[in-house]
């Protein structure tokens, strides 16, 4: 006796998980990355050559973060009396060396030379990390 088996119809494969799986994946990379574009500090090296005997050279160091000394006087960085400094320096040509301590991060630094920049300071150097 030959019994008839019942056979399965093939079942497909539904694509709507996929199509939402790909839409969230496509949801996530569009809203964690960033599509602006970065701002550049242009530093340029220093060279060998004899410093101009017009210009004095100022040493200004980060000591802590939001605090910069300058000829032995401490400014908190936003304040009035540090952006008169930078404006005097600007209009003297002064050669500015900028150092931090060893702990202050890098951020700290770029927020320094970008008030340079602003202010118009053109004759900056970076100088190595100093410790206490």
């Amino acid at each position: 006796m030959l019994l008839e088996t019942y056979r399965r119809p093939k079942q497909l494969i539904s694509l709507t998980p996929l199509i939402d799986v790909v839409f969230i994946l496509l949801l996530f990379f569009m809203l964690s990355s960033t599509f602006n574009r970065t701002k550049e500090i242009s530093v340029s090296a220093s060279s060998g050559g004899q410093a101009n005997q017009e210009s004095t050279t100022v040493k200004v160091l980060i000591t802590e973060p939001g605090v910069v000394r300058i000829k032995g006087y401490e400014y908190p960085i936003n304040s009035a009396a540090l952006n008169n400094e930078l404006q005097a320096y600007a209009k003297s040509g002064d050669k500015i060396y900028l150092a931090s301590l060893n702990h202050i991060k890098v951020q700290e630094i770029i927020k320094m030379l970008d008030m340079a920049k602003t202010y118009g300071i053109s004759n900056l150097s970076l100088s190595e990390s100093v410790s206490p």
